[in-house]
């Protein structure tokens, strides 16, 4: 299966200077510059910004991307703007995101062919939050390789409300409804789960444990990035989820979500296929780096909120 190459401006314009670097092939500090970056052109209301908006969804033609391998047993296979991670344990798969009705196959099910990976094994998927580009290949997904489908539980009924984009998916059987706390164990690896309400009612984050040779990390994984549309009181809520994510462990080292825009994730894999021995990993920005992600959404969360605020006095 041919696939196009990826072409992000801003974050493949500062990712090629890491390769240039004589001190290191990793640069960090550019891959956080070309983190917040990224956050504040999709998520600030600035001019001609989008809010975090995903664009033509439907389309994967256009929104192609090779897949993969991050961790040892972390892979990407997800879209230039929709993210879709597996990541794999003794038992079987864990996939975090279904992707959208018209392109699930192409991504999930080639994408982890193309890496080597089974799709048969996909044990359980977790979907952050209840908007059809995440969920929109669960019910395909589950039919075809008896995964079990998981979400926040509050989104369970929010799936059935909310408005689908794009072209409509069928609803997935509802497997198991996530609570603040909960875990889920496959094999030799557990994933811990926050509640984070906000961009949804039921969005729930991931504390995923992350392998790199010897050393091991943990992703702080952020359900739901966009906010734009959210009423004041949601911007209230969603800003206190970001400080409860931070907060949920001082052991996460790692921040990721289901938008590429909202982590730098092309600019770290670009920074990862150039990385040389004794090279830091480019998605490991350490808790200070999780910390100063989390306070980038704030920010640009406080200024939609200003702006909304205004326009109702």
């Amino acid at each position: 299966m041919k696939r196009h190459h990826l072409t992000i401006t801003a974050l493949s314009a500062v990712a090629t200077s890491l390769a240039s670097n004589s001190q290191a092939a990793v640069d960090m500090d550019a891959i956080l510059t070309a983190e917040h970056d990224g956050i504040e052109a999709a998520m600030c209301p600035r001019a001609g910004n989008t809010g975090g908006t995903t664009g033509a969804m439907d389309d994967y033609a256009l929104h192609q991307v090779e897949p993969v391998q991050v961790f040892d047993n972390f892979y990407y296979i997800g879209m230039d703007n929709i993210s879709a991670w597996a990541l794999t344990t003794s038992e079987g798969i864990i996939l975090f995101e279904a992707m959208m009705v018209a392109n699930w196959e192409q991504t999930v099910v080639d994408g982890l062919t193309t890496l080597g990976l089974d799709p048969n094994d996909i044990h359980t998927i977790v979907i952050g939050h209840a908007h059809n580009d995440h969920w929109g290949g669960a019910a395909y997904l589950q039919q075809r390789f008896g995964a079990s489908v998981v979400m926040g539980d509050p989104d369970w009924d929010h799936i059935l409300t909310w408005p689908q984009i794009g072209t409509p998916a069928p609803v997935p059987n509802k497997d198991r409804g996530i609570l603040d706390g909960d875990t889920l164990t496959l094999g030799d690896t557990t994933v811990r789960f926050v509640a984070t309400p906000g961009h949804t009612p039921g969005t729930i984050s991931s504390l995923i444990p992350l392998k790199d040779g010897d050393t091991w990390h943990l992703a702080a994984y952020w359900g739901g990035p966009s906010m734009s549309f959210l009423d004041p009181e949601g911007l209230e809520q969603y800003i206190g989820s970001t400080y409860k994510l931070q907060n949920a462990d001082p052991n996460t080292d790692v921040e990721l979500t289901n938008h590429p825009w909202g982590d730098g994730t092309f600019a770290k894999i670009e920074a990862l296929q150039n990385r040389r021995n004794g090279d830091p990993h480019p998605f490991v920005t350490g808790h200070d780096g999780v910390e100063r992600w989390a306070e980038t959404l704030r920010r640009c969360t406080r200024e939609v909120l200003s702006a909304k605020r205004a326009d109702l006095r």
